[in-house]
């Protein structure tokens, strides 16, 4: 299974307000990031989560992706109405093959639906799999 977490996860979790630890320890799982999601972490950590922000990834790990991302996704996630940001984050989602993308994000979490991924809440993932 391939999962997204979206920046809010990983923002929540250093700031001890998450239980995303739980994912990492899912068997059969693949974390997926991109560069995006990673500075948006990083805008919005103070310099020492960030230190434990890059120790989570490479402990956990977590698989970078560095591919460009084809316009044709971008286009399509535009249509639907996301926001610049979350437009690179579910084009990022459909180009990894992700089965989940997890949010806390109420623009990803709203009526839009995802053809190629789901969204869910933390919670709702953990308990999903078993782990709530």
């Amino acid at each position: 299974m391939i999962i997204i977490l979206d920046s809010n996860e990983y923002i929540n979790f250093l700031n001890k307000k998450a239980r995303l630890e739980e994912v990492f320890q899912i068997e059969g799982v693949s974390i997926r990031i991109n560069e995006l999601i990673i500075k948006e972490v990083l805008r919005n950590v103070s310099e020492q989560l960030k230190k434990e922000f890059y120790a989570l990834l490479l402990r956990s790990d977590v698989v970078l992706s560095k591919e460009k991302l084809p316009k044709a996704l971008f286009d399509k996630y535009m249509r639907k109405g996301l926001r610049k940001g979350d437009v690179v984050v579910a084009s990022f989602c459909e180009s990894e093959k992700a089965d989940y993308l997890v949010s806390e994000n109420r623009h990803f979490l709203k009526a839009i639906k995802f053809d190629k991924f789901r969204v869910v809440k933390l919670d709702k993932f953990l308990a999903g799999t078993g782990r709530q």
